[in-house]
């Protein structure tokens, strides 16, 4: 395609600081802006990564309805307020990072007042976090965690644990877990544009971010990560004929790895399969289904003779049936 539109209309700073965004892309043909509309906003609000604090350490505290001498709040409420807290870094996290807070009243406690690893960064300094009186002291340690979508701290737990197993034993206390929100996106909003004049249609995208990603590149992002996921399909190639040696170790290798899995359902299943789980040629298929042979049981079942038949009389349709059975660890009978 040539001519593509990938503008930005519009953007500001909002409140809390939330970043907005508005981008028009196109052309697209006629019906097809909908469904590109629909994807894009499914990955913006569900794939996207971002980061969030899933579990605290304070010191004194063993459950979160306690109440800490001095602190105007309670730890539910401090919780509260930290699970409010937004957070942008420019790497990827691949296990928790830790920040410290430790304050002496009488004092106001901002998120600034957080120390942060060199890698995180506050979006909000002045996100409120509690108030101690003249003898309020509070020391606390904050985990930071990079995930997608919205995790409640109930299926957060367990994965926290099981992920992170060595580093909670070797560090062992009572740590308090939070619901975390992950996902950068706020909002996602679209409307489409049609150009009577190019028989053309555009995407109006509409993005609010919580301040920790760019909407343009939390646009880019989304479409990169549909590319990833749709790249591997695109790339599957069919099985490349080979000579007899390599057949046989090929045959051989996918032998060994069927042959480790001996239990009959798994069997039953693996010969019940269609045949257009295989990689036919169309004209094998074609062949195979006017032949009413539709699963791989049927192709195992054939008699000899049949066999015999088809290599002399096309024996390309053959060797395809023939490789394609190799593939799966399986072989003709017709011998």
């Amino acid at each position: 395609m040539t001519n593509l539109l990938f503008s930005c209309i519009e953007s500001r700073v909002e409140s809390g600081q939330i970043l907005y965004g508005c981008f028009k892309l196109g052309p697209f043909n006629i019906n097809q802006s909908l469904t590109i509309a629909n994807t894009l906003r499914r990955v913006l609000l569900a794939n996207l990564e971002g980061l969030a604090i899933t579990f605290v350490e304070i010191e004194g505290v063993k459950h979160e309805y306690s109440i800490i001498h001095g602190v105007q709040e309670s730890v539910l409420e401090i919780l509260a307020n930290l699970k409010c807290m937004q957070f942008r870094t420019n790497k990827r996290i691949y296990k928790p990072q830790i920040a410290y807070l430790n304050c002496q009243g009488p004092k106001i406690i901002y998120s600034k007042d957080l120390k942060l690893p060199a890698s995180i960064q506050c979006i909000d300094p002045h996100q409120y976090l509690a108030t101690l009186a003249v003898d309020g002291i509070i020391k606390m340690k904050v985990f930071i965690c990079q995930g997608r979508r919205y995790c409640l701290q109930k299926s957060l737990k367990p994965i926290i644990q099981k992920q992170f197993k060595q580093f909670l034993r070797r560090n062992f206390r009572n740590y308090l877990f939070l619901d975390a929100i992950f996902s950068p996106i706020q909002k996602v909003n679209y409307i489409i544009e049609k150009n009577n004049k190019l028989d053309k249609e555009f995407i109006l995208f509409e993005i609010w971010t919580n301040g920790s990603l760019y909407p343009k590149q939390s646009l880019y992002n989304a479409i990169t990560e549909i590319i990833k996921i749709l790249i591997p399909f695109r790339n599957y190639q069919g099985i490349k004929y080979l000579g007899n040696d390599k057949l046989k170790k090929q045959f051989k290798d996918n032998k060994k790895i069927i042959n480790k899995i001996q239990s009959i359902s798994f069997k039953e299943k693996l010969y019940s399969l269609d045949i257009n789980n295989l990689n036919l040629k169309l004209s094998t298929y074609y062949y195979l289904k006017n032949n009413q042979i539709s699963t791989i049981s049927d192709l195992l079942n054939q008699p000899k003779k049949n066999w015999f038949l088809l290599k002399k009389e096309n024996k390309l349709i053959f060797n395809d049936i023939k490789l394609n059975l190799l593939s799966i660890g399986l072989k003709l009978k017709i011998n």
